[in-house]
Parts: structure tokens; sequence; C-alpha cells
């Protein structure tokens, strides 16, 4: 049974724990915040720590929930799951006030900057902070910003970047300077009333599986974690290992817009679902022919993801999403009449097995153009046609379609045998 160690900790108590060394792991999408989130939580701290803007009326028994922050130990660092952009932006901003309160001295002022020192960098055992070592790192394979991130914490000076961190600790910077003008006696209540007062809930799972479905269970309103985020940071590391990071960065890029535009999703599993198809190919390569249907995740990270360190599994993935891309906008340079009207009534099949086979078949017979003979796809596509729709009428449960697509999708590959 997977463990947990749930335990709600003030701000002030998490960062400055000698555990907390976090990573935001490759797989993790680059820092979306903009300005409106940042005022959003600007105001809702400052309305907290400030009632009706007097600083006098604070209850210090009272404290402001942020949110979750789910990790996992990974070779000594706590690796975020969940809490990436709100763990990103709240560094952000203590890092603001603390170069502020640089170059103040009264007392006060002083203990408040130790107190931030000891949440944003790493300390040795008589608690002298060192500025190189950070108490976070982003390794986020997509993110070409991560350095400068990590470059305004340790220098607090972000005036010649342009990216979204840049433009956010900038936003922070006249919000304090702003609150420094109005409230120049109380400058060190507002960033201890937010070290002591505000409160995260860290969320520790014993392994990433159980860290991942946490993070699925707790957001459902952000943008859930996809498999394809996960096989993109194999992908990332392969590609990066050959020096070929740029060249990677374009092609998974390309590969993303083509999928949001071929797979219509609710959700953002759009480059889900070519790896989706291309798993049946993979599952009849090998003659299996079990309708129970492993998790994408589970697939793919079998012998720690080798089918996702290989230039032809890419290349492969590519074809695959030219092939249904041709098939969505009806390519009449792809597909010739005939194909294209069979095509068009699969669409309106019961379900999508379909569309599994179809990639099996287009795997197995494309030629080096990655086209298809139209005659021969026709009557493959007749078929199936007239399976799906019969077998459907007589047995509705996808389930039941399930075992003889299975099957077909094997014998398809026999040759390959």
């Amino acid at each position: 049974m997977s463990k947990l160690n749930i335990d709600q900790k003030k701000i002030k108590q998490l960062f400055e724990d000698k555990r907390s060394d976090f990573l935001i792991p490759d797989y993790q999408r680059p820092y979306a915040w903009g300005e409106d989130e940042c005022e959003t939580l600007w105001k809702d701290i400052f309305d907290f720590a400030f009632p009706d803007k007097k600083p006098e009326k604070f209850n210090s028994d009272e404290e402001y929930f942020l949110g979750p922050i789910v990790t996992f130990e990974n070779n000594k660092k706590l690796e975020v799951i969940d809490g990436q952009q709100r763990l990103t932006t709240l560094m952000l901003l203590l890092r603001v006030f603390y170069k502020r309160l640089e170059k103040m001295e009264d007392e006060n002022s002083m203990r408040t900057k130790q107190n931030l020192a000891q949440c944003i960098w790493k300390s040795d055992e008589f608690g002298n902070e060192n500025k190189e070592k950070l108490k976070i790192d982003s390794q986020v394979a997509l993110d070409e910003h991560k350095n400068e991130f990590l470059e305004i914490l340790k220098t607090g000076d972000a005036k010649d970047f342009k990216s979204q961190y840049a433009i956010n600790f900038r936003y922070f910077e006249k919000e304090v300077d702003e609150f420094l003008k109005e409230y120049p006696n109380y400058f060190a209540y507002l960033p201890t009333r937010i070290l002591n007062n505000c409160i995260l809930l860290p969320i520790e799972a014993d392994n990433e599986k159980t860290a991942l479905r946490i993070f699925s269970t707790l957001n459902d309103r952000g943008k859930p974690l996809a498999d394809a985020d996960i096989f993109k940071a194999q992908f990332y590391k392969f590609y990066v290992a050959k020096n070929q990071k740029d060249e990677f960065i374009e092609k998974w890029k390309n590969l993303e817009i083509l999928c949001k535009e071929v797979f219509s999703k609710k959700d953002n599993t759009s480059t889900d679902e070519i790896f989706n198809r291309y798993m049946y190919y993979q599952r009849a390569l090998k003659g299996n022919k079990n309708s129970t249907t492993e998790g994408l995740r589970d697939f793919y990270e079998k012998d720690s993801y080798a089918l996702l360190k290989s230039d032809r599994t890419f290349e492969d993935l590519q074809n695959l999403g030219s092939f249904w891309q041709a098939i969505s906008i009806q390519d009449k340079n792809y597909f010739d009449e005939n194909t294209l009207r069979w095509l068009f009534i699969l669409n309106y099949a019961p379900n999508i097995m379909w569309a599994n086979i179809t990639s099996v078949y287009f795997m197995k017979n494309k030629d080096e153009q990655n086209k298809l003979d139209n005659i021969k796809f026709a009557k493959f596509l007749e078929k199936i046609t007239a399976f799906i729709f019969a077998y459907s009428f007589i047995y509705p449960s996808v389930s039941q379609l399930r075992i003889p697509i299975y099957s077909a999708k094997e014998k398809i590959l026999v040759a390959m045998k």
C-alpha cells in the first residue's frame, strides 16, 4: 500500500526545512502564470495580512491557505508533481522582498531578511546561506527560460530578461515598492505574515505513480498532467544525449500542434492519442491479442522507456500523425474519392476501435513516401466498416468488439513475423 506524508505547514516552516530541496522535473510544462495570476495572489495575500488596509487589525492566530504541493522524494530531491506554478511564483515574491530588505538595518527588517534567506537558499550548519545553492531547481525540458528563473533568484536582477519569470518578478517589484511607500513603518510585517501565516499543504508520496495519481485527483480545474508529458521528457533526454536538443524541441512542438488539430479533446490529452494509436501497432508487432488494454504509461515505461529511446519511434509517431491529419482534412492528394467515402462513414462508427486497427494497417502497409495503395486501403476500410457496424449492432458493448479487433490487428502484421 502506498504511503502518504501529509502535514499542513507555514511557508517558513516548509521552505526552511533542510529536506526542502525542490526539483521541478523535466516532464513538467513551462512556467505559465502571468500577471493576472500574480495580481490575484498579491491582492489575496495583502488583504489577508492587512485587513481593510490596516496592519494593526491583523489577527496573528488566523491563517491563509494557498493550496497543496504534491511531491515525491527522488535522489534526495522533492520532485514537484503539483504546485509548480504556485511554488515558483512564491519564490519570486520572496526574492523581491529580500532584495528590498537588503538595505534596511532595523532589527525587524534584518530578522525578516534572514528568515527569507533561509527559505530561498541552502545554508550550512551555522545557518549561513550559500547564494549559489537555491532551494529550488528546474529541469523542465521545454522551458527555454528556466535558467533565467534560477538566475533571478540568485541575483535578484531581472532587468535584462524578457521571460515570464522576469515579467512577474518586475510586477512584484512594482507592487512591493508601492507598498513600501504607503507603509514604510510596516514593511517587514507583510513578508513576515506571509512566512508565518500563509499555509501550504505538502503531500509527499512514496513514489512517482502515487504522486501523479494524487495530482490527477486534486487538479480538477487546471490542466492535468498528460502521459505525453512524461514521454516528452524521455525523448528529450535521448535527444540531448545526441546533441539534438533544439531539433527535438521544434519537432515536438510541431507534433503537439498537429495532434491538437487532428484529435479533438476537451483537455490537454490530444498528444496522448497518437501514443495510444501507436501502442496498438506495437502490441500487434508483439502478437499481443489480450483484450485488456494497459495504461499508456504502463506500456511505454517498460524496460526503462526503451521504446522512447529511439529515432525510429519518434519518426513513426510523426508519420502516423501526418496520416491522421490527412484523414481529418480529407486530403485528396493523399486519398482517392472512394477511400474518402469509407473514411467518412467510419467517422460515424459507434466507437473508436476502427482508428486503432487502421493505424496498424497504415504502419504495416505505408510506402517510402508514407502513403497507402488507395485500392487496397479502400477494400480494407470496406471490410472493417461492414464488420464493425454489424458486430456493434449485435454486441453494442465496446469491450465485446475488442476481442475480434485485437485478433485482427495481429493478423495484419503476420507478414512481419
